[in-house]
């Protein structure tokens, strides 16, 4: 008989839009090297269908599911439990299906692995620890990247730029508070210190060209890290200017993959193998460092 961890199960990502997404690809090499019959596939939900399309999810006997635009922050009503990450930054990018131990009622339980997947994918970055970063965008990913960076670097100070400043959830915590400067984009200038992080949707497929102002790189530090979480990466966009002027970049390919690994380890209660982790990098493209 099939142990219930070998049943095929199917999980998803929900987003809008979502033809983009590379996730299925990447999660269907993690099951394969695994030997797991399951599945993962992509859904079109949009604004006004994600709590129908949660609750149908966790009905049918979904094993979990991912969120992402416009849905990180909108989740968060629907979760019945929701961790500590979820609670400190305020989005939800991974939804655990879980029956309750008397009833076997369904439980949405919220996650976020956005946070931890970008200091995974920064690690690989090389660079110094930064001491001023700045933030382009407000939105469910930006919380999540503004989190892990506060958390990992003390010292960090860090500049948030959104359409919208006055509207920045930010941190609760005071200290994290005292050390972020919400700013708009004419407000801006030139980006500076050691880490610009792009987390708008310039670039996304169906999404804006441009930036509402023009970036000047001048006054990046010298051995400064530019990442832009959108992928693939735009042709003339932000990372192709960067490294022209000589800063390392990366793409989000490396973000995905690794709030991937941790959604699967939730989903699948167990340590990710390096040789999953592995073939996920080559259903993405990425070439490993070590090659």
């Amino acid at each position: 008989m099939s142990s219930p961890q070998a049943l095929p199960r199917c999980f998803g990502v929900f987003g809008d839009p979502i033809g983009h997404s590379r996730s299925p690809i990447m999660h269907a090499a993690a099951f394969k090297a695994l030997a797991l019959p399951h599945c993962y596939l992509p859904f079109h939900v949009g604004a006004g269908g994600l709590g129908e399309a949660v609750r149908g999810a966790a009905a049918l006997g979904f094993g979990g599911v991912n969120l992402t635009l416009p849905h990180k922050q909108a989740a968060l009503d629907l979760c019945d439990v929701r961790s500590e990450t979820v609670e400190r930054i305020g989005a939800v990018n991974t939804l655990c299906f879980v029956p309750r131990a008397n009833t076997g009622a369904i439980e949405i339980h919220g996650h976020n692995t956005d946070a931890r997947g970008f200091l995974d994918a920064l690690d690989q970055l090389p660079g110094s620890s930064p001491r001023h970063a700045t933030i382009l965008g407000a939105g469910g990913a930006s919380l999540a990247v503004v989190d892990a960076l506060l958390g990992a670097f003390e010292q960090l100070e860090l500049t948030w730029v959104s359409r919208r400043p006055e509207r920045i959830a930010l941190p609760t915590e005071p200290s994290a508070r005292a050390r972020v400067r919400p700013l708009s984009w004419e407000q801006l200038g030139a980006p500076r210190g050691e880490l610009l992080v792009n987390t708008t949707i310039v670039g996304l497929a169906g999404g804006p060209r441009e930036f509402p102002v023009e970036l000047d790189l001048g006054e990046l530090d010298a051995g400064a890290r530019v990442i832009d979480i959108v992928y693939p990466r735009p042709v003339g966009g932000l990372l192709e200017r960067a490294q022209a002027a000589g800063f390392a970049v990366q793409d989000g390919l490396p973000m995905l993959l690794w709030q991937g690994v941790r959604a699967l380890e939730l989903w699948l209660d167990l340590a990710l193998p390096d040789h999953a982790i592995e073939r996920m990098q080559e259903a993405l493209g990425i070439v490993r460092a070590d090659r």
